[in-house]
């Protein structure tokens, strides 16, 4: 490797094990920066900018009623446009659609009083000004001319009417249900109080995971019915510092009653391992259904998506982003509807707020998390759009030898994909339209909300309310042979693993 050249860039975005060993051959001085270091410029370089926009919007008349959210989703859709010295950025007796707010340099307004009069300089507008407000209002004809500054030109924070009213419709505030759950939930989790984790036997294994395993378990003396218990190591878990997800995966879960969201019952602890007594979903994984299909069609990808839709409509609603969406998340119950798992990296985020941890599943990462731009529920309408798109051809559009190679093809952005022939016109259209790069531009995450995509074309015809009700006919139902049937599920070896070592720090005293 030459002057110029980088290595180690996976790093910068989380902690990975290095793949090569890198040697100075001479005396070599080298650039670096660490994650934690990027991160954080990153993070306050994009609050930064969030702020000083949101500063800019509230001196402007037309947006002076506007509620704290819809001003956040304003200056996350404008744009940052640079015009050099002396260039007309609009001209007299044009037609506009477009604002703009200075936020570098200057321009200059001049006027012609009929077309062959002189232009006459009316005054010069500085950084902070703004012009054009009347465009987002309605077809504008431009009364004036305005000129970029001379000597460094002019910066502008531009938007456009489109835009503009496609956020600026009515945003239900988040009902924030922090600590929160309904009367039901609640109900459901007192039946589970009094039980303790050796009234459990276990009777199968359904998966090994990161942190441990998941087996399927019954409540000695009821063989009515079984339950999944997900058990990690306390020790991997503060290893990987993932204490806090863990921590709000059990709040998040505990207080969701949906049913598209598998149920958590109850929590247990010792010295070595957490557990989550959750239900069982013995259909199996959507994953190993889609590896022994090859794909799905256009109708069974429809009751799916549909299914996510519902579970990201009951998260969203309540300010949860969920982050980990993968067909190995999907679980079918008994009747073949799918319920998402595993809420690792679920959280709750404050109105207009957005978070910075890098994580989710390099092929489903949507490109504002692997640029540290900050990121917030629009990002799971992106992997929506690969779920489907997945499903549909067996493969994530975006894929490659190594994670770096996969997040540079996801940088490239959905349009340099090929679609295969078979994808419909209209799946095609919503795809495309959930994977926008700016994630204020997708279906989902504008004003019409979620609703959005069940009114899209690719939706017509679709019974939402049968699908919530649950009287639609799922594509597939799985066989399952009772309550005890685990066939649906890949066979694992017994965990011949060592005992891991007690952590008795007390960092989870509350799970």
């Amino acid at each position: 490797m030459s002057p110029g050249k980088v290595f180690g860039e996976l790093a910068v975005l989380y902690n990975c094990q290095r793949t090569a060993t890198i040697k100075a051959v001479t005396a070599c001085k080298l650039w670096a920066i660490d994650r934690h270091c990027f991160q954080t410029i990153m993070m306050r370089t994009g609050l930064l900018r969030q702020a000083l926009y949101t500063k800019f919007l509230k001196s402007v008349p037309t947006f002076t009623a506007l509620n704290e959210e819809k001003l956040i989703k304003i200056a996350d859709v404008l744009e940052e446009t640079y015009y050099s010295p002396g260039t007309y950025v609009i001209r007299q007796g044009a037609c506009g659609d477009t604002f703009y707010i200075i936020s570098k340099g200057s321009v200059k307004v001049t006027m012609r009083e009929s077309p062959n009069a002189e232009e006459k300089f009316i005054r010069t507008l500085k950084e902070g000004e703004f012009f054009g407000e009347k465009a987002l209002q309605g077809e504008d004809i431009r009364t004036a001319n305005i000129i970029a500054g001379e000597g460094t030109g002019v910066t502008c924070l531009v938007i456009d009417r489109e835009s503009f009213m496609q956020h600026i419709g009515e945003i239900d505030d988040m009902k924030q249900i922090y600590g929160h759950m309904d009367d039901s939930r609640r109900k459901l989790n007192e039946t589970f109080n009094a039980m303790k984790l050796s009234d459990l036997q276990k009777i199968a294994t359904l998966g090994v995971g990161g942190f441990g395993r998941v087996e399927l378990v019954q409540i000695s003396g009821d063989t009515s019915r079984s339950f999944a218990l997900k058990q990690m190591k306390k020790s991997q878990i503060v290893e990987t510092r993932q204490q806090q997800h863990i921590m709000s995966e059990k709040e998040i879960m505990m207080s969701a009653n949906c049913d598209f969201i598998v149920k958590l019952f109850k929590t247990f602890k010792d010295r070595k391992y957490l557990y989550m007594l959750m239900e069982s979903c013995l259909g199996g994984e959507l994953w190993t259904i889609l590896r022994d299909r090859g794909n799905f069609d256009d109708q069974t990808t429809r009751f799916y998506t549909a299914c996510v839709v519902e579970a990201f409509d009951y998260l969203h609603s309540r300010g949860i982003i969920y982050r980990d969406l993968k067909p190995e998340n999907l679980l079918l119950d008994l009747k073949g509807y799918v319920k998402l798992v595993d809420f690792g990296f679920a959280k709750r985020l404050q109105v207009g707020r957005k978070t910075w941890t890098f994580c989710g599943t390099p092929e489903y990462v949507a490109p504002e998390v692997i640029l540290n731009k900050g990121h917030d529920i629009s990002a799971d309408y992106w992997s929506l759009g690969v779920l489907m798109f997945e499903l549909l051809t067996g493969t994530p559009p975006f894929t490659g030898p190594d994670p770096m190679k996969t997040y540079n093809s996801i940088l490239k952005g959905i349009d340099a994909v090929e679609f295969p022939r078979d994808i419909t016109k209209t799946a095609n259209s919503l795809i495309k339209r959930l994977c926008r790069d700016n994630p204020a531009e997708r279906l989902g995450y504008q004003r019409g909300g979620i609703k959005d995509i069940q009114k899209h074309k690719w939706f017509e015809g679709f019974h939402w309310d049968a699908l919530k009700t649950r009287k639609l006919t799922p594509p597939i139902v799985p066989r399952v042979r009772g309550v005890l049937d685990a066939s649906n599920f890949d066979e694992y070896p017994a965990d011949a693993e060592s005992p891991p070592p007690d952590d008795i720090t007390g960092w989870d005293i509350d799970f």
